[in-house]
């Protein structure tokens, strides 16, 4: 919700009240900050700005007070040892004392990235793409881009859909494809991002690149069948191995087919540099107002099916809980990754989200709010659960898919 960024800043600003203080102030984005020259002062700064900007402490169990008694004297060893002997941890040791500093935390988002003081060697370590690892419906399935690319070519020559074109745009690609049944149409729609507003906005590329002109082809295409055609039968928005995008983006694959605004959850900053000073809760909307062609799909009684799988992340997963709210809507396939804080801080205003610098000696890749989802809460580091269960180490892609149709079909 970019544009409204401003609308929210303000009115979190209005609505704040007393609430219960935390910490000392601490700006973690201060160039001072990178000054330090050991590992212990390195671990003390990103503590510090996780103390200052981590948006979850309300829900996260983690207790970070203690965190920091004792890996302060594990980095103070690691200091010690090169002072004396010149060693330098490696990668196990030092990715493994970072497990061991933000492991449990839920954030879904979340990249710690640091550079050895000493080597400059950088270090990466995220919690949530670890925890959703280690989920027992994820072990053995591949969900790369090449996986879900070859799946989707397999719906063609399968007979899943009769027709489709593959797009890309830079480092964007989706793919629109149409499934004919007794002469009326299912609408299927993949992308890898959310950046349709964007796109849309912008229109067909200036380029001789077929491919990129191809990918602004498929958003209108799949929306003009999906809005416009009388023979629609129903509706597929395929969300797997969509790593997320645009929050713009939910007016168009949820606000085009509904008749006014959907309250999908509630969303809050933090005002202050405390653990728990936090804005009023401010509506999360799916809007309508600058959709000028619209569907309303409850009362066309057409069904709209998103699928998921373990890597629908952030947007990907954002968009599936408001169809799941939709009269006609429904989700299959498996519970999402866990990523719903949404990364749309206004430093100057609010006290989240990232801090550090991406080529300096750390930087922390952070949710700027919390998200609420209207029926189920905050489900950070949890997921969405899908109305139908179709998992992918059971059935494969195709397996989703045509548990989709078949929905549709029946419907």
């Amino acid at each position: 919700m970019k544009k409204s960024l401003l609308y929210i800043a303000v009115t979190a600003m209005v609505l704040a009240g007393c609430r219960q203080k935390g910490d000392v102030y601490f700006d973690p984005n201060d160039p001072l900050n990178m000054a330090y020259t050991t590992y212990t002062g390195q671990f003390e700064a990103i503590w510090r700005g996780l103390n200052t900007h981590y948006v979850f402490w309300s829900e996260d169990s983690t207790n970070w007070d203690a965190v920091y008694k004792e890996m302060v004297p594990r980095f103070q060893e690691l200091d010690t040892a090169y002072a004396q002997t010149g060693a330098i941890p490696d990668s196990l040791t030092f990715i493994g004392m970072y497990k061991d500093v933000a492991s449990k935390m839920i954030d879904h988002h979340m990249v710690i990235q640091w550079r050895d003081v000493h080597t400059n060697k950088i270090y990466q370590y995220r919690p949530g793409q670890e925890e959703v690892n280690s989920r027992d419906y994820v072990q053995g399935q591949s969900y790369s881009l090449a996986a879900i690319k070859e799946a989707i070519n397999g719906f063609v020559t399968g007979g899943l859909l009769s027709s489709g074109t593959w797009g890309k745009l830079d480092s964007k690609e989706n793919f629109f494809g149409i499934r004919n049944v007794d002469n009326k149409k299912i609408a299927y729609y993949w992308q890898n991002n959310f950046y349709m507003s964007s796109t849309l906005r912008e229109g067909e590329p200036d380029t001789d690149d077929e491919l990129a002109k191809q990918y602004v082809k498929n958003i209108t295409g799949w929306l003009d069948v999906c809005l416009n055609d009388s023979n629609l039968l129903g509706i597929i928005l395929d969300n797997r191995c969509n790593n997320g995008g645009l929050v713009n983006d939910i007016d168009i694959v949820v606000g085009s087919f509904i008749s006014e605004p959907l309250q999908y959850g509630n969303l809050r900053y933090k005002e202050g540099p405390g653990r728990y000073e936090y804005t009023d809760w401010i509506p999360a909307i799916a809007d309508t107002n600058d959709i000028r062609n619209r569907r309303d799909l409850e009362e066309d009684n057409i069904p709209y099916v998103v699928l998921t799988n373990a890597y629908s992340i952030s947007m990907g997963e954002m968009s599936s809980a408001a169809i799941k709210l939709l009269p006609t809507g429904c989700m299959i396939g498996e519970r999402s990754f866990g990523a719903h804080g949404q990364l749309q801080s206004l430093s100057t205003i609010f006290h989240d989200g990232s801090f550090g610098d991406p080529n300096g000696k750390h930087y922390v890749y952070t949710s700027s709010l919390q998200l609420q989802f209207l029926e189920d809460g905050i489900l950070e580091g949890q997921g969405i659960t899908p109305d139908k269960s179709i998992l992918q180490m059971e059935s494969g892609y195709a397996g989703a898919m045509e548990k989709a149709i078949d929905y549709i079909k029946a419907y």
